[in-house]
Formats: C-alpha cells, structure tokens, sequence
C-alpha cells in the first residue's frame, strides 16, 4: 500500500472519529429528534449553555445557546434581551403547551443550574419549532442581600439615633409587665380569700333568683294577675273624694280602721 494511501485513509479515520466524539457529546446532530424553542428572558441566574432541561423534573434537552438581543420585544411591548434556545425531545415537546411556565431552577443546594418547564394544561396549543416564549426571570439574590443590608443600616443609625428612647421604651413594658404580674398574683390570692368566695357565691345567687323571678314574670300565671290587678284599678277609678271621705267616716268603719 502506498503511503499516501496510508495518509488518506488515517486522515479519514480521524475524520470519522471526531464526528462520532461531537455526536456523543451532543455538538451534532444529523438525526436530530428534538426540536428548538426560544425562552426569552431578562436575568438568566447563571445558567450556561449545555444546561439541561426538565420537563416534571425529567432531562429532556439541554440549553442550546445564549444570545443577547438588546431590540427584541414580545408580542405586548416588552423588552426582553436575552434569548435561551434551548431544545427539547420530540417524546416530551406534547408536555410543552402554550400555558406552560419556564423557570430557571437549581438542582441542590449547590447543585448545577438547569431551566426547567412546568407542563401546560391539554387545552391550550402546542407550541410551533422556534417559537418565542417569555421566560420567568428568577429572583435576584444580589438585591436581596443589598437591600437587606440596606435595611439594617437604616434599623441601626435609627437605634443609634434614639437609644435613650428606646431603652425608656423597654424600661416601660418591662414596668408594665411587672406591674401585670402582680396584679395577677393579687388577684389569685383575692379569689382564695373566703369571704371574698361568699360574696361572689351570694351574688351569683341573686343573679339566678332575679332571672327566676323575671322567667315567673313571662308566665301565664303573672299575665292573668297583672290582668286582675288592672281591671280592679280600672273599678276603683271612678270613685271620687267625698265617696271615699264618706265612706271612711260611716261609724263602725272608722273604729274599725283606727
């Protein structure tokens, strides 16, 4: 064999390999069975390219590549600057519906950054290959920690600045709770005391012989003698003075009442 057909053919068998490495590690695809879709988002968390995707905590493709395009906008006016296009498999492309959400998650604690679909409901469409979507930018640590450094400098140089108030106003509450407690110790030894017991006793018993005395009163037995005492008081109206004066001066009468 001659050399350069030895050349030739190692040349070509280096080709085939390579080939073969960038098909395992995912850099080709000649039998691409996944299809491409684009989250758009304003703040990525950190992810990179070759991060996976999940669909319901499933691996399903991966972060195809990340690009910056500062003059998109979505379909209602939004600007949104980064572009992840990421692919997913056909086996799980159905589970991506129109109402699905795209969030940017952590596997762990410190685990690896992944972009992960929750799956939409059945009624909504699919989405066509390439399609843009808007992702859910995930929360800004950073700014959390700085504002909450922010708010505790406030809380100090406020303390700072009002110290004796402050400790006025801890002095007070711990002189109010002080003065509860021993109202309350009081209070416990006034209930042990037995007079004190024999007089909450006797009252209980007149509040149950007022509320006795007032049911008798809604009797029926109450209504037919407030009747009586009404009609007697209505006989008794006509009598004047002089009758009655007459009546009480008739001898036997007044002996008998004086």
């Amino acid at each position: 064999m001659k050399v350069e057909t030895k050349v030739g053919l190692l040349a070509l068998v280096s080709i085939i390999m390579v080939m073969a490495f960038a098909y395992v590690m995912g850099f080709i695809s000649p039998f691409s069975n996944t299809k491409e879709l684009n989250v758009m988002f304003n703040f990525a968390g950190g992810i990179e390219e070759g991060s996976p995707v999940r669909v319901m905590g499933i691996k399903v493709g991966k972060v195809k590549s990340i690009t910056f395009d500062p003059e998109y906008k979505m379909a209602n006016g939004e600007e949104v600057k980064l572009r992840l296009t990421i692919t997913v498999d056909k086996k799980a492309w159905t589970s991506v519906r129109k109402d699905s959400k795209f969030f940017i998650n952590l596997a762990g604690v410190i685990g690896e950054k992944f972009l992960e679909i929750s799956p939409g409901s059945s009624a909504a469409g699919e989405f066509a290959a390439g399609e843009y979507v808007r992702g859910e930018d995930p929360p800004r640590i950073d700014q959390l920690l700085s504002q909450g450094y922010g708010l505790a400098g406030k809380m100090i140089e406020i303390l700072e600045k009002n110290e004796g108030s402050v400790t006025n106003t801890l002095k007070q509450m711990d002189a109010l709770v002080t003065n509860f407690n021993r109202t309350l110790v009081l209070l416990d030894k006034t209930t042990k005391n037995p007079e004190i017991s024999r007089l909450l006793n006797n009252s209980i018993r007149i509040s149950d012989d007022l509320a006795y005395f007032t049911t008798n009163l809604r009797s029926k037995k109450a209504e037919d003698t407030y009747d009586l005492v009404h009609k007697l008081l209505f006989r008794l109206e006509p009598l004047d003075g002089p009758a009655i004066k007459q009546f009480l001066q008739k001898d036997g009468v007044r002996a008998r009442i004086f």
